[in-house]
Order: C-alpha cells, then structure tokens, then sequence
C-alpha cells in the first residue's frame, strides 16, 4: 500500500468521506481496471493514495498516468520524474505521454487553458483505452466544483452550467480533431472533499508532492477567481465555496429529473440513429414545452458531436423557436461539422464536412429491385425505370454529351443486358471511379469533375446509378462505357431522373 497503514486511523474522517462518494455515485466496480492521473501536485498525489487505499477494499486493478503538456521545460520533466517514482514506489504500472499544447493551440485556435484541457483528456483516453483501463480517475475536489460554478456564472451559462464538475461522466474527446465517437468514463473521488482536508490528509500521511508554478499565474481565469474573486466573497458569505457546492448538488438532482424525461421523450420522436446522423419527428415536438424540446435538442447533438462546447444558447433558442414555427426548410450549421436540418415533418442533426446547405452532404442508398419510379427524398427527386425493346425508342437520346446538373431533368438509355437488375442509386463516395463512355480508361469521378469543371457546390449533389458493382450512370453528366447502347443491344433501360422544387 501506497500510504502508511498505521497513520490511517488520523484521516478515518476523510476516508470515510471519500468512500461514501464512491457509493453515492457509484464510480468503482468490483473487478474493474482504474487509471488514475497524476501531475505530481497536492490534488493528484491525494487522489492516487487514496485509490490505492481503496482498490484492495473494492477490488480494482490500479495504474498510473501522467501527462507532460510540454510548456514548462525542465520543471515538467522534474514533475514526470517525481510521478514515475511515486508510482514505483507503490509497485503500480506507470504510463508517461508526450503532448505538444502551444502547436495544438496555434493549430486549433484555442486559449492555453482549452488547448491542454483538450489534449490531457485525449492523452489520457489513448492510455486508458490503449491498455485496457476501464475509467480514468481524476483529482477534482469540491473547491474546483466551486471555482467551475462561478466561471460558468461569468461565461454565462444555463441549469447543465450550475451542475458544476459532475461526479462521474462519460465524455467524448478529439472534438477538434473530427474523431467524435472515441469516449471514456471519468470518475472523480474526491469531489466532495475541500482542498484544506486535502492538504490535512497530505501532512498527515507524509506524502510529498510537487507545486506547479503555473497555479499562481493570474492570466488564468480559474486563478483569479480562486485567488481573488471567491476570498472578496467569502468576506459576505464565510462559507461560499459550501453554498456553491449545494446548488450544485440541487441543480445536479433537477438535471438528472429533466434528462430522463428528455429521454423519454427522444425515443418517441426518434425516426432514425446511426453514428452519423439523428433524425426525429418533427411533428410531435410542438405539443411540448418548449424548455423540453430545448433540451432534448441539446441532447440530439451531444449524441452526435460527442460534447456540447461551443454550442451556444443563441444555438439553441433560435432551434427551438424554429420547432414550433410553421414546416418549411430551414437549416443551421454548427460548430465541429455539426448541421441540423428541419424539413417537412423531420429534423436531422448530423455531421459533415465543409459546410452544408440543403443539397449537400446527405447521403442515401437505395436498392432498386425492378423497373418503377422512386423517391429520392435526400436530392428532392424522383428516378423513373422502364424496360423497353430498343425499336420503341428514340435512340437519338444523348448518352455521351455532359449535361448541365442545374437542368431539372436528366434522361438516359442504357443496354438492358448490361444494366441488370437489381440496381442501386446512391449519392457519391469518396475513391468512386468509372469508365466514361466514349475512353478507354477508368477515372476517378474527382478527376472527372475536375476536368469538366464542375463546381463544389454542384458536385456534392451527385448521385451515380450503379449495376453490378459498376457506375452506370453518373447522373446528369455521363453514362458508363459497358452500359451504353450499341448494335447489338435489344432491350434498352430508359432512365429519367427529373428534380423536384424544394420549398423554402
């Protein structure tokens, strides 16, 4: 054991404290693996004795991690150092990350604060995840609970802002980086104990820790509310950091009241999920209060972007406001390739790239199993399919020549032996190729567009009409070499695809 078992009888208190958090909350399981993060200073130091007090009573495997943000020179490696001795000392695993914060923060954007932040919780998650570590814990404290309460309450913030540091959660990481669904749970023991039973706990089990210069830094907003804001107004209020942490406690058991009837009511509307993209029904949403479907919006795009930062309540006000509006389509991108479009009687949140307008980035498959008509919902068009002997039709149809996309109808005749059923029409993907009529050799349909100048905002609404695995059509521009008619052909597949008007 990490800590001294004969000092222990001194901070029963505490431990009793700590161990009663862990059932509350119910953030340790019995046979579960644990990685808890350490950066050497008092908070850290606390929590991974404190972890390795409890892992023989509830019976966990431990280990320990380190982040070096790179930004404090040889202080961050002395403090690397001193995590990986610690960790020898209690015979526990140890795991050291490089991260590069000021190129991340240049690249990104993002203030310091953010920009470690976000790497730190990325370092930690490809730890935990690359060895198989099932939480990660973390050294929040009540008093961090505190100081989060008010910098919210400065940055402007709603009900989910007033539940402060959550006991434990779930979080998404490498937002910034596109990569939405990589996820782990994060746990907080110490989150309802103060920073001066803390240091009591440290001083009483003689455990040595290190100070992070930076803590004192007052370019920082967290520091300048711990060190100047919240002593000007613990002189109205001795005990504000325990009044903060109250409200917290109360807004955290309304928030977990809202969200499951916010639950609730999500799996009513829900139409359609996948990693991708979320579509509901629109329709039932106006029978609600408007408080609720405000937050099962918010809850919508958490599914999808992983987090809720930098999505706004202007966001979701005018989304809301929308919702009980008359039908017609609107749409709004948001922050990280997040869009959400509202049409007819649905509303689709999902991701993209680039940012989206109503013809662009949805995508669809459809299987088409005999001749007939079919809707294109996702490109407001339909597809009609007729078999016919090529004597009944006028073969002087243009196949080969590039159409204009704008045009609102698109009419082709392919060989029926060589177009067979089943077919597909699909939007384009990314690597899709086919032989154009009329060459020899097989193209990219980027090289295609390139060639032909097609611009972005019309190559986004592609879609290719495919047979055996093999484009056929791309539709609007070009037949495919082994599809098109020749001498020999007796059966011809006549395509019309025609557009319809989109209401706005």
């Amino acid at each position: 054991m990490f800590i001294n078992k004969d000092l222990i009888k001194k901070q029963q208190s505490f431990l009793s404290t700590i161990h009663n958090t862990l059932i509350e909350f119910d953030l340790l399981n019995v046979g579960m693996s644990l990685l808890c993060a350490v950066s050497g200073g008092p908070d850290s130091v606390c929590l991974m004795a404190v972890c390795d007090y409890f892992s023989s009573l509830f019976g966990f495997s431990l280990g320990i991690a380190h982040v070096n943000h790179g930004i404090r020179g040889k202080n961050a490696d002395q403090d690397a150092d001193f995590v990986q001795n610690l960790a020898k000392k209690a015979n526990l695993p140890f795991y050291l990350e490089q991260a590069d914060v000021l190129t991340f923060q240049q690249k990104n954007k993002l203030c310091l604060e953010e920009a470690a932040r976000e790497l730190r919780y990325n370092a930690l998650t490809n730890i935990a995840q690359t060895n198989n570590y099932q939480a990660v814990a973390l050294g929040h404290h009540a008093d961090d609970n505190s100081e989060q309460l008010i910098m919210n309450l400065i940055r402007g913030t709603g009900i989910k802002g007033l539940t402060g540091i959550l006991p434990k959660r779930t979080m998404a990481i490498n937002s910034t980086n596109d990569s939405y669904k990589q996820s782990i749970l994060f746990i907080r023991p110490l989150i309802q104990v103060n920073r001066k039973a803390i240091m009591a706990f440290l001083n009483d089990m003689s455990l040595a820790y290190v100070e992070d210069e930076s803590n004192l830094d007052k370019r920082f907003l967290r520091n300048r509310v711990r060190h100047e804001l919240i002593p000007l107004l613990e002189t109205y209020n001795p005990n504000i950091k325990k009044s903060l942490n109250r409200l917290a406690d109360i807004q955290r058991t309304h928030m977990n009241w809202i969200d499951t009837v916010t639950h609730h009511l999500f799996q009513e509307v829900l139409i359609h999920k996948d990693k991708y993209q979320i579509v509901l029904n629109w329709s039932k949403l106006p029978h609600h209060h408007q408080a609720l479907v405000s937050n099962l919006l918010r809850y919508a795009i958490c599914q999808i972007k992983g987090n809720l930062r930098r999505i706004t309540y202007d966001h979701i006000q005018k989304l809301s406001q929308w919702v009980f509006e008359s039908k017609k389509s609107r749409y709004m991108n948001l922050p990280d390739h997040v869009a959400i479009h509202l049409k007819e009687d649905t509303i689709r949140i999902f991701l993209h790239e680039g940012r989206f307008s109503p013809e662009k980035a949805i995508s669809f498959h459809y299987s088409i199993e005999k001749p007939g008509q079919i809707t294109i919902s996702e490109r407001n068009a339909i597809l009609q399919l007729d078999l016919k002997a090529k004597n009944f039709v006028n073969t002087k149809i243009t196949n080969c020549q590039l159409d204009e996309f704008s045009s609102p109808h698109h009419n082709v005749l392919l060989d029926a032996e060589a177009v067979r059923f089943p077919v597909t029409i699909r939007s384009i993907e990314p690597g899709d190729r086919f032989q154009p009529s009329g060459m020899t050799g097989h193209q990219k349909l980027k090289k295609f567009f390139n060639h032909h100048k097609i611009p972005i905002s019309d190559r986004v609404k592609a879609s290719v009409l495919i047979s055996q695995d093999k484009i056929a059509w791309l539709i609007g521009y070009r037949i495919a070499n082994f599809a098109a008619i020749t001498n020999k052909t007796k059966k011809v597949l006549e395509c019309t695809y025609k557009q319809m008007t989109i209401e706005h």
